[in-house]
């Protein structure tokens, strides 16, 4: 295989640069969950079966666009990327949240390497959609009490990893709050999850919006490390 070449310079990718993921868009999204259909890489994609949301950085770039990697989705990556080039200081155009939506399809992506982690090497992810009513004290004052959640799971000997994703409206009209939450439950009967609760009107999570139970996974913990999560409050 010929050596790859950065995605900013066009140099050689030596050992000191690396094949960085971004945050998943929708597509990129849609082309890793392919991968659970078959062996083979999806069609769409850059040549040589990488992601869509993969990038070779040199080991001049490589630096910038892993803490790029944590913010933004490819495009805008290394749009920020090319004008750090030119001078331009990136840092201050990176917020120090992350978008729900953004953690949600993260944890999607990383549905296959939970199902490998529960030791299931024939992966198969299940999606559900239900409404269901909640009570005054869960949701923000005006919002309605019937919500939309959707669930994507994977299994493997005997356990169970799950994405849910809630959506809280306001009686009003537009959304109030989006809430997601990952969780597992092992065949021995323990388990830990980690919501993901925003302010109220608000689409933007950091650490104090964060709560566990339990201690996360091995896959799990790194997931919150990598995208500077870290919970601030423990549920019973």
């Amino acid at each position: 295989m010929s050596t790859p070449r950065c995605d900013i310079c066009g140099a050689g990718v030596t050992e000191t640069g690396a094949l960085v993921d971004f945050l998943p868009r929708e597509v990129d999204l849609a082309w890793h969950l392919q991968w659970c259909d078959g062996d083979s890489p999806p069609s769409v994609g850059p040549p040589l079966g990488e992601a869509p949301d993969a990038a070779w950085l040199c080991g001049r770039h490589v630096e910038c666009g892993l803490l790029l990697a944590t913010r933004c989705d490819i495009e805008r990556g290394l749009t920020l990327l090319r004008e750090s080039d030119t001078g331009v200081e990136i840092r201050g155009q990176l917020a120090g949240t992350m978008r729900i939506g953004e953690w949600e399809r993260v944890l999607r992506r990383a549905l296959p390497d939970f199902a490998i982690e529960l030791g299931s090497g024939d992966v198969e992810i299940d999606e559900d959609w239900q409404t269901s009513y909640r009570e005054d004290s869960e949701i923000p004052a005006g919002a309605r009490n019937g919500v939309e959640c959707t669930s994507w799971r994977v299994r493997g000997d005997g356990s169970m990893v799950a994405v849910d994703r809630t959506i809280i409206d306001w009686r009003t009209g537009g959304v109030a709050r989006t809430d997601i939450h990952i969780g597992s439950v092992m065949r021995d009967g323990s388990g830990w999850s980690v919501w993901a609760t925003p302010d109220p009107g608000s689409d933007r999570l950091g650490s104090e919006h964060l709560s566990v139970h339990g201690e996360p996974s091995p896959l799990m913990g790194d997931l919150m490390r990598r995208y500077g999560l870290k919970a601030t409050r423990v549920r019973p």
